[in-house]
């Protein structure tokens, strides 16, 4: 029979030193060589794993602050943007004051215009998509900002006119309503309706019917577009003169065509869905010297 081998063998170490002295010696089994060298194995493998664990650590912390660093800068600039948008609220302020005396000196009373909330309905048209920063605020204010010089504008554009007695002007200012309806979204900054992070610019307001409801111009005018655009599906642009120009998106039927000549208050679509929309609304948008306005800056 052969014999069974020894699971638990001895070596032995020798260490001999020079000269006369008694050689030391170890004896120790295979078993506890094995286990020094899984040990000794584990302790190579644990020192590597924390010098790798520390290098991408650093390389963390590096990558943090980093982008405290750029935080911090953009913090500083959206807080000197608010300095400067001070400055300008106050020269706007100056202005409206020197309207008021002007205003005074004319006998014309102040219009009191009424708030419109916004209500449910449909929205749709064409964003300019901005993702989610710390300077959205920064962004409506300029927005208010611009709206508000644009009605100082548009009321010293209107003094000057009563002062000329210019008749054509006035009917080529686009405050008819162009349809009865809820506002369902504002003009400036929104949150998009079709969904989505970040925010976006509307460039007109959102006046929700039902569909077929009469759409009318809102100056007098000749119809430079009438066909299917886009976003804004069926949608007419009139040409008021004076640098106006009044955009109507989303509708069912156009009732004019290119070239034609319209009348303030004259019937030229239907409200609809056409494009990219969430429900039955009007897309209006008032367009001054190639800047887009804020409708209710225009209208009763």
């Amino acid at each position: 029979m052969k014999r069974k081998k020894k699971h638990n063998q001895h070596m032995t170490f020798m260490l001999i030193p020079h000269g006369a002295s008694r050689p030391l010696q170890w004896n120790m089994s295979r078993k506890f060589i094995s286990g020094a060298t899984a040990v000794f194995a584990m302790f190579i493998i644990c020192f590597a794993a924390i010098g790798v664990w520390f290098y991408v650590s650093q390389d963390e912390i590096r990558h943090v602050t980093r982008i405290k660093q750029e935080n911090l800068e953009k913090a500083e600039t959206i807080e000197l943007l608010n300095q400067e948008i001070k400055k300008i609220e106050q020269q706007q302020e100056e202005i409206a004051q020197k309207q008021m005396q002007l205003k005074r000196i004319m006998g014309i009373k102040s219009e009191n215009n009424r708030p419109i909330e916004p209500s449910r309905g449909g929205k749709g048209g064409l964003d300019y998509r901005l993702r989610d920063t710390g300077g959205n605020e920064v962004l409506q204010q300029t927005v208010e900002i611009q709206t508000r010089l644009a009605i100082q504008e548009k009321e010293l554009d209107e003094l000057l006119a009563q002062v000329n007695n210019n008749k054509a002007y006035f009917r080529s200012i686009p405050n008819q309503w162009p349809t009865q309806g809820d506002i369902s979204s504002e003009f400036g900054w929104r949150r998009s309706p079709f969904g989505g992070r970040g925010s976006s610019f509307h460039e007109g307001i959102d006046i929700a019917n039902n569909s077929g409801v009469m759409v009318v111009a809102a100056a007098d005018g000749t119809v430079i577009f009438a066909g299917w655009k886009g976003a804004y599906g069926r949608m007419l642009e009139i040409d008021h003169g004076y640098g106006f120009k009044t955009i109507y998106g989303h509708n069912s039927a156009l009732l004019v065509k290119e070239g034609d000549k319209v009348k303030k208050g004259e019937e030229v679509a239907r409200i609809g869905n056409t494009g990219r929309s969430t429900g039955p609304h009007l897309h209006f948008a008032v367009v001054k010297d190639g800047q887009p306005q804020d409708p209710q800056i225009y209208l009763p």
